[in-house]
Order: C-alpha cells, then structure tokens, then sequence
C-alpha cells in the first residue's frame, strides 16, 4: 500500500494522540498498534495554497498513521482520514498490511532483489 511521504512543508501544524489506557479505548485498533508495534496516530492540519488570496491557508484536520520516526523517514500507513472513527476502521480491515509495511518494508518493487 504505498502513500506519498508525509513532507514538513505540506504541513501547517500536527500532534501525536497518545493511548494511554488499553480498557477505556474507543478505538482498540488504533490503540493496539501504537502501543504494541510502536506506530502513531498524527493529527495533522495541512498547508493549502489559496489562488483567490495569493497564500497558503490551513485546511481541515485530517489522522493518519505513520512510524514513530516520522520526522525523517515520512512513511505514511494510511490514507487522510478526516475523523479518527475513518481510521479505525481503515485500520480494522487493512491491519495486516499496515503491519507487513512497517515490519518488513513498503513497496516490493522499492526492494533490491538479487
């Protein structure tokens, strides 16, 4: 599942949401990978370019997961998703895949194979 790498100037503003409490999540699988696979859940507010005003603008919050080390690699696990309802469901279905990325790597064809 390859998604475009998350790039510090597309973005006006971001938090981490931390789990803290495995018993009183709403959302278990979101919890169940940062907590036990070390993953994120971000809040990010992005950066659009507005033609009408001639400047960047913020735009509406979006979630996403992505690696704790996401300041410099920018992968990206999932797609934008505008409540954190979206991504838990994303995550509910695709969790093998967004394990199989984060454990072994994205894109096969990325993967020198001799």
């Amino acid at each position: 599942m390859p998604y475009p790498k998350l790039k510090p100037d597309d973005i006006l503003g971001s938090r981490e949401i931390s789990f803290t409490n495995r018993k009183d999540s709403i959302h278990p699988q979101l919890m169940r990978l940062c907590m036990d696979f070390d993953l994120v859940v971000l809040q990010v507010q992005r950066r659009a370019f507005s033609h009408i005003s001639k400047r960047l603008l913020s735009t509406g919050n979006s979630f996403l997961i992505t690696n704790r080390d996401y300041r410099t690699t920018g992968r990206i696990f999932s797609p934008w998703c505008d409540t954190m309802l979206e991504l838990e469901i994303f995550a509910k279905k695709n969790h093998v895949d967004i394990l199989h990325d984060h454990l072994f790597g994205g894109d096969i064809n990325e993967t020198n194979w001799r």
